[in-house]
């Protein structure tokens, strides 16, 4: 195991969670496109996953979903915006473990700039903490029982701490930034 610091200030940012009727309804998946990337999407594919998506009809160009010709949004993004993957398991890993990244030294776990830009961003009555309000894609991340303890230090008002992440863990988000970065550019 490898281990990361934890940003307290990023896991407490503030937003609505991922709920479907939300998804549906106000964001209609803005996470899932890119206003800087010329396909209008940026949906990284570690190479794991490669066949698997490719095989449900996706292309996939330098680690990159392509949507289809004449659109700017991931091929399975539904009518109603929900991810026709989302509950399968071939959810690509990138996906899985949005909104977190890893910051430009590699050693500290953060949420994605451009979160902040989304509707979900403080949004609602009562928004939550990134750590509690994606905690599906921190366990992603993480492991299940890293999260656990990432979400009682938080709770307990912590600050930033190193916690253990897996090496391959580890290297896929390394993988997404690149990946990322390079479609950006294209």
């Amino acid at each position: 195991m490898t281990s990361v610091i934890v940003s307290a200030a990023q896991m407490r940012q503030r937003f609505h969670g991922c709920e479907p009727d939300y998804i549906r309804d106000v964001c209609h998946a803005a996470c899932c496109r890119s206003s800087v990337s010329p396909t209008g999407t940026l949906v990284a594919v570690m190479p794991s996953e490669e066949a698997a998506i490719k095989g449900l009809g996706a292309e996939i160009k330098n680690g990159l979903i392509q949507p289809r010709p004449g659109e700017k949004h991931c091929p399975f993004e539904g009518p109603t915006h929900l991810c026709e993957l989302h509950a399968g398991p071939h959810k690509p890993w990138g996906c899985r473990s949005s909104p977190f990244t890893l910051s430009p030294s590699g050693k500290r776990l953060v949420v994605r700039n451009r979160y902040r830009l989304l509707r979900c961003y403080k949004d609602g009555d009562n928004p939550k903490p990134a750590y509690l309000a994606f905690y599906t894609s921190l366990e992603t991340a993480m492991g299940s029982a890293t999260a656990m303890d990432i979400r009682h230090h938080l709770d307990a008002g912590g600050g930033d701490k190193a916690f253990p992440m897996a090496p391959a863990a580890l290297a896929w988000l390394q993988a997404k930034t690149r990946l990322s970065k390079a479609g950006r550019r294209k």
